[in-house]
């Protein structure tokens, strides 16, 4: 773990840099905020602890900075100021936490310790992420078949989304949520993924788990709660004839991905049958509308969509 200590006075910066050797981390050290900078072209360390009042670059503007490049780097400001405002300046600079100065050197390590801390847990939870990405794609390689089937139904189900007016944070969970839809088919036989035979009950009963799967899976992850209905409900209908959970009321947004998945399912080529034409593909979501299991709204969010992007002509 190394921490970055950043002062312009060099007696501040060793006194600073002795506090935290106790904590057995690499410090690096710079004079203002535009070393800093500099030394973050080398790579970015796990918490910043830096002065207010500095030359060229001061503790505000570096931490702004820091924040545009990684909005999730600890940012801790000293500062013998007790006023109010500058407080208010360096949270709105992205600023997570304060130390008044003289520094209580043990509140120091502390607030450091915890820091890093929850700089290590946040990188190993992206390294899940990571992981269970690498996973989505060992599923599709099982069938050359479904290769790429994730991106295109994030794909789809993104442009989906925008139609229906999805904020941004709604945009970015519909995407990871949609990546890793299928990762409980991780554990299915390729036999039975490729599906190049008539399938018996239990093999169809193992393929209706996956979402069951893919919920386990994702457990860990600290986006699960927002990623869980994208994963565990992608095959719920309106009607409550989908799985696993029999569902009446499905969110717009998990229809979107259920649409999305639908018709990538529809317009790839299977060992079983030939792909749809885009327009054949629609008709059978617009005769999912009509048996009361989409709504209406994402089918047609779905379409404008799909014009918007060029991925549909009109005639």
């Amino acid at each position: 773990m190394r921490v970055l200590v950043v002062d312009d006075d060099p007696v501040q910066r060793l006194l600073l840099m002795r506090a935290l050797a106790p904590l057995e981390v690499e410090v690096q050290e710079a004079r203002n905020g535009q070393e800093a900078l500099d030394l973050l072209r080398d790579g970015f360390p796990h918490v910043v602890l830096t002065d207010l009042h500095m030359p060229l670059v001061d503790g505000l503007e570096l931490t702004r900075r820091i924040k545009a490049l990684d909005p999730l780097l600890p940012v801790i400001l000293l500062t013998a100021d007790g006023e109010r405002e500058v407080r208010l300046r360096g949270i709105e600079a992205g600023a997570d936490d304060f130390l008044n100065r003289p520094v209580d050197l043990s509140e120091l390590r502390l607030r450091v310790k915890g820091h890093l801390e929850r700089r290590k847990l946040q990188e190993r939870l992206e390294d899940l992420e990571r992981t269970l990405l690498a996973l989505v794609r060992a599923v599709e390689a099982k069938d050359a078949y479904t290769a790429g089937h994730g991106e295109r139904v994030a794909q789809y189900a993104l442009w989906t989304a925008e139609e229906l007016g999805a904020k941004e944070a709604e945009l970015e969970d519909l995407r990871m949520g949609a990546l890793l839809h299928d990762v409980g088919k991780i554990g299915i036989p390729d036999h039975i993924l490729r599906g190049d035979y008539t399938l018996t009950e239990n093999e169809w009963r193992l393929i209706r788990e996956h979402p069951v799967k893919g919920d386990e899976i994702i457990r860990p992850l600290r986006a699960y709660h927002r990623l869980r209905p994208y994963v565990r409900w992608h095959h719920e209908k309106l009607d409550g004839s989908g799985y696993p959970d029999g569902l009446t009321e499905v969110p717009l947004l998990v229809q979107a991905v259920s649409a999305a998945d639908i018709y990538d399912a529809l317009t790839s080529v299977r060992t079983y049958r030939a792909s749809l034409k885009p327009e054949e593909a629609l008709k059978v979501l617009e005769e999912e509308t009509r048996q009361g299991r989409l709504h209406r709204e994402v089918v047609r969010a779905f379409r404008s969509g799909l014009l918007r992007n060029r991925a549909l002509r009109t005639t």
